[in-house]
């Protein structure tokens, strides 16, 4: 122990003492007549003078005085015994349980090495508080404590071989919490053992083996709290499945998050997943954790577009980790196939080129439908589109492999002429939606409108146009097409 530091301490535990005396014991007479030894204010190295508080019980005395120096040599370890145990364990011994292991161990290498020093010098004084009836004997006790060099490096050595042993033993039963999915927890309890390394490696004296043995130990401890997070793998499962519209997902999206060493993987439970859809739309219903098995799921219970539909699964780890992937996307890939027949006429023709049954087969094109070729409604006439029944669709479609049937006519009247080269005509138009897999009709729309030309045919083609936009985008509003 270098001899600035026993000094600075004395000198800090006299004055500290003087003052006490100064304020609370003002009228306390010094009785004895003997001067004080020289080695309670030069010290020889390695010796820790341990000063008592004044009792009425020299006994008492004598041993706040061995305390006192015990507590020195405590403190003197820089650290290495928290401040706040280090009265608990004079006052019990060294017979202390904390709930720390690592202080635990220290504790009885502090048992085995400090609690059992003695006195090598001793002198006690009598103080007189008070006078008359009143007065008191008090006794004050100056002890002189030897714990040199060698007695520091045994005791160093057992504390680094004890601290160091706890550490690899706490080390190696988090790699036991993490197989059964306590993996943050074996992260923490690492992090802990790494921090009581610390103080050791700030003691003066350390043999350089010492040192790099403590060093290594904290390196090891680093690098498996790096490779813990670096293997904690989120896997997803349903992504690509194919969708129908205004059906139900065939099966679930899974989450599964898990921390895997070598090729074993250890599900890691109780972690919150949420769910989000990013782009479509659907119906779904998720749970909020993972489970026993690491994984969380999310059922998709309709599919309401024909487009494409994407998920993010959100695994929300504790704040505090470096855990490189934190979510999974899912994509889900459209399969729907359509009919479409259309009866477009202007002026009572056959329009060459139709503009509803145009405007449909884009925007189904487009939203992710396939158009069948295969038509069993060819034949239909714009009256019997109408009024066609639903059981009388399904009949006709049901071998077919569509999902959805879109039957429509539009048709303009004769235009009522304004004057020449002035024209308004007149345009109907119905359309009908039929779910395959609801065995319904979904949509039902019919929308009357004019527009003005340039010629009778003119004027019909743009009401038949105003009219078929229309209804595509009653379609698309109401259906999400």
């Amino acid at each position: 122990m270098p001899k600035v530091s026993l000094r600075y301490y004395r000198v800090i535990m006299l004055l500290g003492l003087l003052g006490l005396t100064a304020v609370s014991v003002k009228a306390q007479i010094r009785l004895t007549k003997e001067e004080r030894p020289k080695w309670i204010d030069k010290p020889a190295p390695g010796c820790y003078i341990g000063i008592s508080h004044r009792f009425a019980d020299e006994t008492d005395s004598r041993a706040d005085a061995l305390n006192n120096a015990k507590r020195q040599i405590m403190e003197s370890l820089g650290g290495i015994i928290e401040s706040e145990f280090i009265d608990r364990i004079i006052e019990s011994d060294g017979r202390l349980e904390s709930v720390d292991a690592f202080t635990d161990s220290r504790i009885k290498v502090v048992s085995k090495n400090i609690i059992p020093v003695k006195p090598e010098k001793t002198f006690t004084e009598q103080w007189q508080e008070g006078k008359g009836r009143k007065k008191k004997i008090l006794y004050q006790t100056y002890v002189a404590v030897y714990f040199d060099e060698a007695a520091h490096r045994t005791f160093m050595q057992q504390m680094l071989n004890e601290t160091c042993r706890l550490g690899e033993t706490q080390m190696n039963s988090a790699v036991a919490l993490a197989q059964k999915g306590n993996v943050f927890l074996a992260i923490d309890q690492i992090k802990s053992a790494g921090k009581h390394l610390q103080p050791l490696t700030e003691i003066t004296g350390l043999a350089p083996e010492d040192l790099s043995a403590i060093k290594q130990l904290s390196e090891q401890m680093l690098n498996r709290i790096v490779t813990l997070q670096n293997a904690i793998r989120i896997e997803s499962h349903g992504d690509k499945q194919t969708t129908k519209w205004g059906q139900a997902l065939a099966g679930p999206l899974v989450v599964e998050v898990f921390w895997q060493e070598d090729s074993v993987r250890y599900p890691i439970p109780g972690l919150p997943v949420e769910f989000v859809l990013h782009s479509g739309k659907a119906l779904f219903n998720p749970n909020s954790q993972t489970d026993e098995h690491g994984q969380a799921f999310c059922s998709v219970r309709e599919i309401s577009t024909p487009a494409k539909v994407e998920f993010e699964a959100r695994v929300a780890f504790p704040t505090g980790y470096a855990v490189a992937q934190s979510g999974a996307r899912f994509t889900l890939l459209p399969d729907n196939k359509a009919i479409i027949r259309v009866v477009e006429t202007n002026l009572g023709q056959p329009v060459e080129i139709p503009a509803l049954g145009n405007l449909l087969m884009q925007k189904l094109t487009r939203a992710g439908f396939s158009i069948l070729e295969t038509n069993p409604f060819g034949a239909l006439t714009d009256t019997q589109i109408e009024s066609l029944s639903p059981a009388a669709i399904q009949q006709k479609t049901a071998d077919s492999g569509a999902d959805l049937i879109l039957l429509a006519a539009v048709s303009s009247d004769l235009p009522n002429r304004v004057q020449d080269g002035f024209y308004f005509a007149r345009a109907r138009g119905a359309l009908k939606v039929y779910s395959i897999a609801k065995q319904a009709v979904v949509g039902n729309y019919l929308i009357e409108d004019k527009n003005a030309g340039n010629s009778p045919e003119n004027a019909g083609t743009k009401a038949i146009k105003k009219v078929s936009d229309a209804l595509v985008q009653r379609l698309v509003n109401e259906l999400g097409l």
